[in-house]
């Protein structure tokens, strides 16, 4: 892309630079001459910011922010640019184009979207060490140190400098009980240490790769019959190296003949052949099958028609692919892959979950070989950075990938799938809040590509817009092969004769363990899910109502058996669990309620002899333990995995024959308008894990509201009925898809604080609606989770139907937030998903 850069009045060229800082401006800096060749839209480069470094993104010259425009400065002296990052961009013209779109959307400083293009982990880091001043090495070469002039505490400081600079963290850690800030000062008025400014190396680097080829000038036959007539061994492997003459993994050799390392050495020292290094661009591997091609249902190949159409003539269309649980939603996904990768496309491929990627990359990579890369958080930096080397290169034209896996550089896009796309998980909830469905949307458009949005349980939003023909429908109403959806029994715990006294409660209720035993009976595995980490909910008395709460957030603690400890959820404070009541004294403090930690346990007693494994977020976080649990159910070496909403999603197991929802009333009841389309899509998604083989399904549901919306249709799989009843509920209050949101959270550490400065934010919004619009302003209030971290959390909410002034309220807003005191923070998040 060639530069469009202005000129400043002595001719010299300037360029517009997007920094990541939160103000809503774009930089103009110099470029230097020996620069000039390397500076284009798309390029990193380092830059003095405020007497700061900082590494920002070269933006094209015509870019201009709201902020710009007011503070523009015809007279102003510019910086230079320090140096170049890249010998070439690394964010494409179409990215910058759609998060400079995107991030005026989402009222985010374009510097801050555009850091999510970047390429994982590549940026160089920025340090600012403490070192010895030329002074302060002659002072620690004579040894002319005044210890007591200096506090007594000079000494060590200066002889850990002599070392090597460090920064503050190193310090601290070096020297914990040494005043480091005034010490510092001090020395640095003495004119014995500095601040300086080190660039480091980023923090991912592509793994390389030992390779072996022939040296130079050998003739492999005459060294193999000549000089190696005695080394047989050493013979066949130069002739196997000869086999690729651009060289070969030396890794591969030594897995064919575990004795290739010390031959490799020996040939080497006859210079018979020569080592080199290369980037390893490597697979990331998955530990499932991925089975072969299967014939298509008659839904299927209707499905696939206009899907084969818009690839074939390279026009944007959105689709919403509705199918029912294992109707072969995913068979249509990799046919429709492999129709953009003959029309000499890519593809991208987006799943809510890291979990998810293992067994969506099984069925692609068994499909189309190593035409896929992986692209996900869960993946060491360097690893994750080869991946994406593979697709800006072209080695690979699959990108398979969580949320982030968005930015992919692929510049032929024919085609994107976003499989479960009624996920929350696609919302990045900090920083740069934007919605993945949105603008995986926005891309498609862009790229001129069809879109396709899988679900069985579509957002309520996706589902309106097919309604309008905004969005196509394509349905999958049945089961692949015939295989009917797995009866559904909902349990009323009311009714239960087990009844709950002084903390001794009922977990399982007898149909549920009924059909558990039955399915441990007839070989098949069980599912148990229970969407809450930990031992118990709380501890509670009985006496006087005191439950343990942690100290800076508005929540109770978790007890957790691993480690007996309490633990909360949300700042991972940790505490020992107390012998007696904190309130009252009382010895007889209950555990109530229950946890994925409690239920195992409870599992454990009531079948002795099942294999039982857990999968939840608490033990999810061990490098290998979620594949080693997926895997565990794939070659049924396990009877029932007890879990959260992790194997809740998408996945497919023939093995499972019956699903127990312990709790469906958890999160029923959350002060969130989409509590009840969460609940009815997570128990439709957790109950769709069973009977998905030739062995009928079953799912027990335990709840103490059976008769409510959300719940009743599950029984019979009716997303229809359940659709009908919560939009009734959405349009009579005006919230999404019939209007639209934003939503505004101050927090402080002082409540007096973030009360007065929600009211301010408050009134800056509701002063720019006009009369008559078809907008308010609800709050301010406090947030539902009211005290986090140790910091008092109010909100308003801004909703309407009239885009325009909501622009307008939000906008204003964002301008009170931004001077707001430093001691109070406040996020702004347009079309929120997360309420609490």
């Amino acid at each position: 892309m060639p530069p469009t850069d202005a000129k400043n009045a002595t001719n010299e060229r300037v360029v517009r630079v997007a920094l990541p800082v939160p103000l809503d401006r774009l930089f103009d800096y110099r470029v230097l001459p020996s620069h000039e060749a390397l500076v284009e839209p798309g390029s990193r480069v380092r830059v003095n910011f405020g007497g700061q470094p900082l590494i920002g993104v070269v933006v094209p010259s015509d870019w201009v922010t709201e902020e710009d425009t007011a503070s523009a400065n015809p007279n102003r002296s510019l910086a230079d640019i320090e140096s170049v990052i890249d010998e070439e961009p690394v964010v494409g013209s179409d990215m910058l184009e759609l998060l400079r779109v995107a991030s005026r959307d989402i009222y985010t400083p374009i510097g801050l979207a555009l850091a999510h293009a970047l390429p994982p982990g590549s940026t160089p880091r920025l340090a600012r060490p403490w070192a010895l001043t030329a002074r302060g090495e002659r002072a620690i070469a004579e040894g002319a140190i005044d210890e007591r002039a200096m506090g007594g505490t000079a000494r060590p400081i200066l002889e850990r400098l002599a070392l090597k600079p460090l920064t503050m963290h190193a310090l601290t850690k070096a020297l914990p009980r040494v005043d480091l800030e005034n010490r510092l000062r001090a020395l640095a008025e003495d004119g014995l240490v500095e601040r300086r400014v080190e660039v480091r190396r980023a923090k991912a680097r592509i793994p390389m790769e030992r390779m072996v080829r022939v040296a130079l000038d050998v003739d492999v036959e005459f060294a193999a019959t000549e000089t190696l007539v005695r080394a047989k061994k050493q013979a066949a492997l130069l002739r196997r190296i000869a086999e690729l003459p651009s060289g070969v993994e030396t890794r591969r050799l030594t897995a064919e003949d575990p004795n290739a390392g010390s031959l490799l050495r020996s040939l080497q020292k006859r210079n018979l052949v020569a080592f080199s290094e290369r980037p390893r661009l490597g697979q990331v591997e998955s530990i499932l099958d991925g089975g072969g091609e299967v014939e298509l249902t008659d839904d299927q190949r209707d499905a696939l028609v206009p899907l084969r159409d818009s690839i074939k003539r390279q026009v944007h269309e959105s689709f919403l692919l509705h199918g029912v649980t294992g109707s072969g939603k995913t068979e249509v996904y990799l046919r429709a892959i492999a129709e953009a990768l003959e029309a000499g496309q890519q593809a991208l491929v987006l799943v809510p979950e890291i979990t998810l990627t293992h067994q969506l990359l099984a069925r692609v990579r068994a499909r189309f070989g190593d035409e896929v890369a992986v692209l996900h958080s869960g993946l060491k930096p360097g690893d994750r950075l080869a991946q994406w080397e593979r697709l800006r290169t072209g080695e690979t034209r699959i990108a398979v990938g969580a949320r982030s896996a968005l930015f992919a550089p692929l510049e032929s896009l024919g085609l994107i799938v976003i499989d479960e796309e009624h996920d929350g998980a696609y919302k990045n909830e900090e920083g740069f809040r934007y919605h993945a469905i949105d603008l995986a949307t926005r891309r498609a458009v862009q790229a001129g590509c069809p879109i396709i949005l899988g679900s069985a349980t579509p957002s309520l939003e996706t589902r309106f817009q097919s309604d309008k023909g905004k969005i196509r429908r394509l349905s999958l109403p049945r089961r692949v092969g015939g295989r009917p959806l797995p009866a559904v029994q909902i349990v009323d715990l009311g009714k239960e004769k087990d009844k709950n006294y002084r903390g001794r409660k009922m977990i399982l209720s007898r149909p549920m363990r009924a059909a558990i035993e039955q399915t441990i009976s007839d070989g098949g595995q069980t599912i148990l899910f229970l969407n809450r980490r930990g031992f118990s909910t709380r501890i509670f008395c009985f006496q006087c109502g005191h439950a343990e709460r942690c100290d800076d957030c508005d929540v109770a603690l978790v007890f957790h058996a691993s480690d007996h400890q309490l633990r909360c959820h949300y700042c991972d404070l940790m505490r020992d669990p107390p012998e007696k009541c904190n309130g009252c004294g009382d010895p007889e403090t209950a555990l109530l309620g229950v946890g994925t930690e409690r239920l195992e346990e409870e599992v454990q007693g009531l079948f002795p002899g099942a294999r039982t494994m857990r999968l939840d977020r608490d033990v999810a976080g061990k490098r290998g333990y979620t594949e080693s649990v997926l895997k565990a159910l794939k070659d049924e070496e396990v009877d029932i995995v007890i879990g959260t909403q992790m194997v809740a999603k998408g996945h497919d197991f023939p093995g499972v024959q019956m699903v127990g929802v312990v709790a469906a009333d958890i999160g029923l009841h959350l002060p969130d308008f989409r509590s009840a389309e969460r609940t009815f899509q997570l128990l439709t998604q957790v109950a769709g894990r069973a009977g998905r083989a030739s062995r009928p399904g079953r799912v027990v549901v335990q709840t103490f509201v059976p008769d409510h919306y959300a719940l009743a249709p599950v029984g019979s799989h009716d997303f229809e009925g359940f659709y009908r009843e919560e939009i009734g509920h959405r349009e009579a209050l005006g919230y999404p898809p019939f209007g639209q949101l934003t939503r505004i959270v101050v927090h402080a550490e002082e409540e007096e604080h973030a009360r007065k400065s929600i009211e301010a934010v408050a009134r800056a919004a509701q002063a720019m609606i006009p009369k008559g619009a078809r907008l308010e302003v609800l709050g301010p209030a406090p947030a539902p989770l009211a005290r986090l971290r140790g910091r008092y959390r109010f909100m308003c909410l801004i909703k309407g139907d009239d885009q325009e002034a909501l622009d307008r309220a939000s906008k204003a807003a964002l301008a009170v937030g931004r001077r707001l005191p430093k001691e109070v923070q406040m996020a702004l998040d347009a079309r929120p998903v997360n309420m609490l």
